[in-house]
């Protein structure tokens, strides 16, 4: 599988979908039938701290001398992705998933349940198609069916996921407000 990290506003539509995963700025994109990892949605959403995934090397105190009493070893943290971004597709006007997303959902679903019991901020954004007051409600209404989905399909607890309509205030694609890649959902642990 190939990684590519980048700026999005730097790819043309036509990278971004030829590469299995992009990370721009905060967000981890996943492309049409990209199938996140569980246990990466997880880490993610928790902001890093289930396992390690620190780089870096700390040594023994007895093995540094230039170490005093008290001074602690910092390892560097590895920078990564705060959100997860799917290009979650709805028919024309509609906030209905089609069935071909729904593995996609499953794997988050899946991360969010081996998370703990962090609150999910469940996040809809449209492209810059149609006025901006009926993107913004039809992004809310998109998130809110991806919040049913996770709650009926996963039982997971209602009360976990808040949803937030972005419209097309939050493009992938500065360049380009009307790329499909701007069209998604993404997931952010609620702070």
């Amino acid at each position: 599988m190939m990684k590519t990290k980048a700026k999005i506003s730097w790819l043309a539509p036509a990278l971004l979908l030829g590469c299995s995963i992009a990370e721009a700025g905060d967000v981890r994109m996943y492309h049409h039938g990209e199938i996140p990892q569980a246990s990466e949605v997880a880490d993610i959403l928790s902001g890093g701290t289930r396992g390690p995934k620190m780089r870096g090397i700390s040594l023994d105190a007895a093995y540094s001398p230039t170490k005093k009493a008290g001074q602690e070893v910092h390892k560097l943290a590895q920078p990564g992705a705060e959100a997860i971004g799917l290009p979650v597709e709805f028919a024309f006007n509609s906030a209905e998933i089609k069935p071909n997303y729904r593995t996609q959902l499953d794997a988050i679903a899946e991360g969010i349940k081996i998370a703990g019991n962090i609150e999910v901020m469940v996040e809809g954004h449209t492209d810059a198609h149609g006025p901006d007051a009926y993107n913004e409600q039809l992004s809310k209404r998109r998130a809110e069916a991806v919040k049913r989905y996770l709650v009926e399909r996963h039982g997971i607890n209602v009360s976990r996921l808040i949803v937030k309509g972005y419209g097309e205030k939050a493009p992938l694609e500065h360049g380009n407000p009307f790329a499909a890649a701007n069209r998604r959902v993404q997931f952010r642990a609620a702070n």
